[in-house]
């Protein structure tokens, strides 16, 4: 956000730059800090949210020196006591997330690390609330479409999008051409307009909020895997994937 970025990695770091990057200050972390930091947003000067693979989510408003748990209880906790609840493959969590996605206005979706159900979480709510998956196959990655619905991903290439713009289990199946690969990521660059990729160089392009999917040619001579899509802006966009490929958007 305007200078300031942030960066996590593994073993557990934090890093803070307020000049757009020119320097970089190590933040300290606790050694309680439940689970791996695996995201961190700018929300303001000074301001980031946090989140660790054990649903932990934390929020400083003075450069990381100082966190505040946003959520009451690990999600190994939460479904501790809501594992007869319903929600099919609680029994089996290992405690911790596969992806976890937020949306503009604050809320979280996150996928079990065994693909067999999700969680959200707004803000407000005390603790994360676990969902069973609408289809048969394990689920890959969940992510917001810009319209407030949810998109999601399963094993073996199927794209899924909800009805409605809330959080909801009812999905429904779209048509894409992944030619057989698995699809790991999808970024919205408007409501219309959305971008899909996956293994072995799968590039998708949908004009239609999602409904429809086609493959775009880009990236049909790159020998790697697309495994994340970020647009910042209706302007710029970046495709990442393994042995250091980056793609631009450039309209």
């Amino acid at each position: 956000m305007g200078k300031e970025g942030w960066i996590i990695g593994k073993p557990a770091i934090l890093l803070h730059t307020s000049d757009a990057g020119e320097s970089w200050e190590r933040i300290p972390l606790s050694a309680q800090l439940p689970g791996n930091m695996v995201y961190i947003k700018a929300t303001g000067e000074q301001s980031a949210e946090m989140v660790t693979d054990e649903g932990a989510i934390y929020v400083t408003s003075n450069r990381g020196y100082n966190w505040k748990a946003a959520v009451q209880e690990t999600v190994s906790a939460t479904l501790n006591r809501t594992v007869s609840s319903g929600i099919s493959g609680a029994s089996y969590y290992t405690g911790t997330f596969n992806t976890v996605n937020r949306s503009p206005d604050g809320r979280y979706v996150a996928v079990s690390s065994r693909g067999n159900f999700y969680l959200t979480w707004e803000p407000g709510q005390p603790f994360w609330q676990p969902h069973n998956r609408a289809v048969a196959r394990r689920i890959q990655n969940m992510g917001w479409r810009a319209d407030g619905g949810l998109w999601l991903l399963v094993r073996g290439g199927g794209l899924f999008l909800s009805k409605g713009n809330g959080i909801t289990e009812d999905f429904e199946e779209a048509s894409v051409q992944s030619r057989g690969f698995g699809i790991l990521d999808v970024g919205y660059r408007s409501k219309d307009e959305a971008w899909a990729a996956g293994g072995s160089g799968v590039l998708l392009k949908t004009a239609n909020g999602g409904k429809t999917w086609v493959r775009d040619k880009a990236a049909d001579n790159i020998a790697a895997n697309l495994y994340s899509v970020k647009f910042l802006g209706d302007s710029r966009g970046f495709v990442l994937g393994n042995d250091g490929v980056l793609l631009r958007y450039v309209g």
